[in-house]
């Protein structure tokens, strides 16, 4: 005898022995047992779940010899027919080979017919979407009254496709997708009836890359035994499938959490070695960060490496790695390279890594990260990751900075009444002198928050009965009678008289014109070459000729022409070097600042007297000069 492939030698005849699915084999087998049949079935889910097999059980329980039960009794001629599809009463037509609407109307000339041998001729029409509209509008008439002794069990992948005509007809069901733990157990029940030895992590990964099939699973299983001489192996099964090593993945994770990105780069060559395919590596990354920030918000039984990897990650880290590595999946699968695309994606994560949380506006207080196991800390005063990942995940470590707790929060000061406030006596006023040394004086430091305006029990100030009344004809004395002055529009930009004063006056033209994004680059990293009414001509070197487009053009086009109220016309020319352009005369005239304000740092007594009494250095890499160029 053949071998016969799992997916139909464990295929299920009976709804006890279906997997998942419940809501359905629940509803059918209280339907079957209280004789409330309906006349027309829709079974809907994605490919392998069980529309064809539930449709079959179905037929089965309405034709057994031994009555219409929901548990067939699976020996008689009718249930071994069905079972081997030979039954003449169960006609199962394939929609996507007869589509058209002859196919249909001479299956339902039949219609009218008593069964052969049958309590029920069933119709079991499997990927229904695919008929014709004709077909359809055929089949509706008989699908909303059909004799007796007839049943129509429809199935189809793709239910949006159906018309609602036939939707309202029909009793519908929506088949799930079962989850890959599901699955594994269904597998592993399989494999012991079959003797053949497996590892359960490696039923877990058929079950993952079944993707809620359960023939699509029982497939996979028959290529691993193949694969693997009659054993299922972990390492056997991940080769067959491709798939991705989760320690190689941790390896990714310790060095991303110690944010450098040079070992970033060395863990991701590491695990290249091992060549695993670039888009299931980070798909199992992805996975891992979800694992994570599961840990962080509910702590509880969860995975030892993960959960220390939750201690030495911040909550905006794990967010961020995740949002970067699920949008660049989609660059990913663009990119030439693969590899290179995957360093970019890492680096990317390491170098936009939040450095801390800002206060929330309100006087709120900022977002911590969830209480968990931190790592030890090493020498320099960072966390030691490594020996994050090796200790036990009860062992917890406090940071310095998680033991500094912040400063208490002042009452609110209230405002005492004037016979409450007692007067400072004579002698006193010179022992609160502050000294000349101090940089603050004492009254900033020690003022009560009621003198920051005038007190409202000034003696001067009428009591509210004797208040006068407002006399609405009066002028306002707080009221300017003057109007504000207007802002003076900006005088007309003088010509340039000479070639050398063509550049200045291009970079002061642009701070005039309302130019924003690209086309303000593309302006400031050009030269004017000419201005030949209409036509103007911008010389731009061949590095930023990739942002220039028609588009961005006419914008600037459009901004010369507002500012001027004539029409202009901008074209451009490319060399290696475009010259004298804005941004080059910015940047230069920032490195001049730059060196004027490090020479006059250089020069001053403060620094030369640190530098000299505590051997001191400038780190001239933080200097800023306080004029900016635009």
């Amino acid at each position: 005898m053949s071998y016969q492939v799992l997916a139909r030698k464990y295929r299920p005849r009976t709804f006890d022995e279906l997997v998942g699915q419940e809501h359905v084999s629940r509803a059918l087998m209280h339907a079957l047992d209280q004789d409330r049949l309906h006349h027309a079935y829709l079974f809907t889910g994605t490919r392998g779940v069980g529309k064809t097999t539930i449709a079959r059980i179905l037929s089965r329980c309405l034709n057994c010899e031994q009555g219409v039960s929901a548990r067939p009794c699976g020996v008689c001629p009718t249930c071994q027919e069905i079972t081997d599809g030979r039954f003449v009463d169960l006609i199962e037509v394939d929609a996507a080979s007869r589509t058209k609407v002859e196919d249909t109307r001479e299956l339902l000339d039949n219609v009218q017919y008593a069964p052969t041998r049958g309590r029920y001729k069933v119709y079991l029409i499997d990927e229904v979407h695919m008929l014709s509209a004709h077909s359809f509008n055929a089949l509706l008439k008989t699908l909303e009254e059909p004799p007796p002794h007839v049943k129509f069990l429809l199935a189809t992948t793709d239910p949006q496709k159906l018309p609602v005509t036939v939707l309202s007809r029909c009793l519908q069901f929506s088949l799930k997708a079962l989850p890959a733990e599901q699955i594994a157990g269904h597998l592993k029940a399989l494999l012991d009836k079959e003797m053949i030895r497996y590892d359960e992590p490696a039923l877990l990964s058929l079950g993952k890359a079944a993707q809620g099939s359960m023939r699509d699973a029982l497939s996979l299983t028959d290529q691993a035994i193949a694969f693997g001489s009659e054993q299922l192996s972990s390492e056997a099964v991940n080769a067959m499938l491709g798939t991705v090593d989760r320690n190689h993945v941790l390896t990714l994770l310790v060095a991303l959490a110690e944010q450098e990105p040079a070992g970033v780069l060395a863990a991701l060559a590491s695990v290249c070695e091992h060549s695993p395919g670039e888009l299931a590596l980070l798909d199992e990354l992805i996975t891992q960060l979800h694992q994570i920030a599961v840990c962080q918000a509910v702590p509880g039984n969860h995975d030892e490496a993960v959960s220390q990897l939750a201690a030495a990650l911040t909550a905006e880290q794990v967010q961020l790695y995740y949002d970067v590595a699920l949008r660049g999946r989609r660059d990913l699968q663009d990119a030439p390279d693969t590899r290179a695309a995957l360093e970019m994606l890492l680096l990317r994560m390491v170098l936009f890594t939040p450095k801390g949380v800002l206060p929330a506006q309100g006087g709120g207080t900022p977002a911590k990260k969830p209480e968990a196991a931190v790592a030890s800390a090493t020498a320099d005063g960072r966390p030691d990751l490594r020996a994050l990942l090796d200790a036990p995940p009860s062992a917890t470590v406090v940071t310095p900075a998680e033991t500094q707790t912040a400063p208490p929060v002042p009452e609110p000061a209230v405002a005492p009444s004037p016979e409450a406030i007692p007067a400072p006596p004579a002698d006193s006023a010179s022992a609160s002198q502050p000294s000349p040394e101090n940089a603050v004086s004492t009254a900033e430091q020690e003022a009560p928050p009621w003198e920051d305006e005038p007190p409202p029990w000034e003696d001067d100030a009428p009591a509210p009965a004797e208040m006068p009344e407002p006399n609405p004809t009066a002028p306002d004395p707080t009221a300017s009678s003057e109007p504000e002055p207007e802002a003076e529009p900006l005088a007309p930009l003088p010509e340039p008289s000479s070639p050398s004063e063509v550049a200045p006056w291009w970079a002061s033209l642009l701070q005039r014109l309302d130019l924003d994004g690209t086309v303000r680059h593309i302006a400031r990293n050009a030269v004017l070459v000419s201005r030949d009414d209409p036509h103007w001509t911008l010389r731009i070197s061949t590095g930023h000729q990739v942002l220039v487009n028609r588009e961005r053009l006419d914008e600037l086009s459009a901004a010369l022409g507002n500012y001027f109220q004539r029409r202009i016309q901008v074209q451009v020319e490319y060399e290696q070097q475009a010259g004298d352009t804005p941004e080059a005369m910015a940047e230069a005239r920032r490195q001049e600042l730059l060196v004027e304000a490090t020479q006059t740092l250089h020069q001053d007594p403060v620094v030369q007297q640190l530098v000299g009494r505590f051997g001191g250095r400038l780190d001239e890499d933080s200097v800023t000069p306080k004029e900016t160029v635009e």
